[in-house]
């Protein structure tokens, strides 16, 4: 069992503020935000915030939107979903992936991509939808899909 810590006002906005300088663009919905001892984020709505967790035995509670861990965020597949969906015209490190490209992303493999030098994180897009997140550093593009997400059938 994992301990979930409903985040304040404070501590919301530092996360927003990571959010914007990686991505460009915060969570617009009226959510409260989750956030487990390893530093990963979850969207509930605001009314299932007024339940005690402690009181409960949750492993997971809301979905999984990214990992946080000192000034970095990382998006998962959703949150990446989610936040396009939001806040589509903000954002920003979007990577274009043509249809080669996309199916090695999907077969799991890093794929090299000249971005400039800079280390950061890349919102991953193929035709328009954003597929997922992944870290950018000294030309390659990190893949970090899940096995679960992975395929040969995807394009």
């Amino acid at each position: 069992m994992q301990t979930l810590t409903i985040l304040n006002t404070r501590d919301i906005k530092k996360i927003r503020q990571l959010f914007e300088e990686t991505y460009g663009a915060f969570f617009t919905g009226d959510y409260a935000y989750l956030q487990n001892k390893d530093g990963r984020l979850s969207l509930i709505n605001k009314d299932m915030a007024k339940i005690d967790l402690q009181k409960l035995r949750v492993d997971k509670f809301g979905l999984y939107v990214a990992e946080i861990k000192g000034n970095s965020v990382r998006l998962s597949k959703e949150g990446a979903q989610l936040l396009a969906k939001e806040a589509r015209d903000k954002l920003k490190n979007i990577v274009e992936l043509d249809s080669r490209e996309i199916k090695a992303y999907f077969h799991g493999i890093d794929l090299r991509k000249d971005l400039g030098a800079e280390a950061k994180f890349v919102l991953i897009e193929y035709k328009g939808d954003i597929v997922g997140c992944s870290k950018y550093k000294e030309g390659i593009i990190l893949n970090y899909l899940p096995k679960i997400h992975r395929g040969e059938v995807i394009v």
